[in-house]
């Protein structure tokens, strides 16, 4: 997106930092700026170094992301379940054992293949109480730069202040994973951190970020396809 107040780019550098939570209020963002964050990932990039992991039960993201990137597109609940289970049982496999050295660590040489990218839509209707399929996932959110994982969530911002206390999304600030508010009702209250959410304009976003603090910025557009 654009930074506010310097008018320049600014990026995400997830790499580094590999979750993301993006809240806000209905029709002011939040799906399309995943869509334009699904074609950067694979932009420029083969199947063999991207797999998405696309879990969007309304399927507002269908088709927007080519078959050869998609580990799985659902739009079931229970399929999600058991393609996240069985991600994670992946995963569990890069965990690095004790004959790996320092240098291995350092450069993260000790397996191959893609980095696994789990992008959650409405994350509300997902993470149902109980019942949430991300949960087998929480064990190696702290591992997750070293194993390849990035977890990214868009949910509505009604209710987020209390929903941000469940055991995925608290996990994912606990690591500061970066925050992106859109529009939404101050009534919510400290949502990250002290910032509130304010009523605004469609992709106008403030953005709480680990290593770059708190700005504002208008986020990417992205036509659906």
């Amino acid at each position: 997106g654009i930074d506010e107040a310097r008018l320049e780019p600014v990026t995400l550098a997830m790499q580094q930092d590999p979750n993301l939570i993006v809240l806000g209020d209905a029709k002011k963002g939040k799906t399309t700026f995943l869509r334009a964050l699904a074609r950067e990932l694979i932009r420029g990039k083969t199947p063999d170094e991207v797999r998405i992991l696309a879990i969007d039960l309304r399927r507002n993201l269908l088709g927007e992301i080519p078959e050869e990137f998609l580990l799985a597109y659902l739009s079931v609940r229970d399929m999600a379940i058991s393609e996240v289970n069985d991600l994670t049982g992946y995963l569990q496999g890069r965990l690095p054992g004790p004959d790996v050295t320092a240098e291995q660590l350092r450069n993260r040489s000790w397996w191959t293949g893609a980095e696994a990218w789990v992008l959650v839509d409405d994350y509300d209707l997902v993470a149902i109480q109980g019942n949430n399929p991300l949960t087998v996932l929480q064990p190696l959110m702290a591992q997750a730069q070293d194993l390849g994982l990035h977890i990214l969530v868009a949910r509505r911002m009604g209710g987020a202040s209390r929903a941000l206390y469940e055991p995925v999304l608290q996990s994912m600030r606990d690591l500061g994973a970066t925050g992106i508010l859109l529009s939404g009702s101050p009534e919510e209250g400290s949502i990250i951190g002290r910032v509130k959410p304010v009523k605004s304009l469609p992709g106008r976003a403030q953005v709480i970020s680990r290593d770059d603090g708190y700005f504002r910025a208008q986020l990417v557009w992205a036509d659906q396809r």
